[in-house]
């Protein structure tokens, strides 16, 4: 079974997110849980936003397999009204 971890932007393991995980997506999902719940207002540095990835080799080292970066991302342009929406 492999395990990952979740590291923060300076690829060192996440404080706040300290846990090992089952698969990738078991990773992603507790860190877009955290990122959602607030972790601005911890006072935290933004370095903690950029979240990645390691995965625990055979032989016991981590290796990244996701590169820090930020999980959530503000949309770049407005999403479109509906027709209706806009009609009424």
């Amino acid at each position: 079974m492999r395990l990952y971890r979740l590291i923060d932007g300076c690829c060192e393991p996440h404080r706040q997110l300290d846990a090992l995980y089952s698969s990738l997506e078991e990773a992603i999902a507790d860190a877009v849980e955290w990122l959602e719940q607030g972790w601005q207002e911890t006072g935290l540095d933004a370095l903690f936003a950029l979240i990645g990835v390691e995965v625990c080799a055979a032989n016991g080292d981590w290796r990244t397999c996701r590169l820090p970066m930020p999980l959530l991302t503000p949309l770049l342009c407005p999403l479109p009204v509906p027709v209706r929406a806009a009609l009424s």
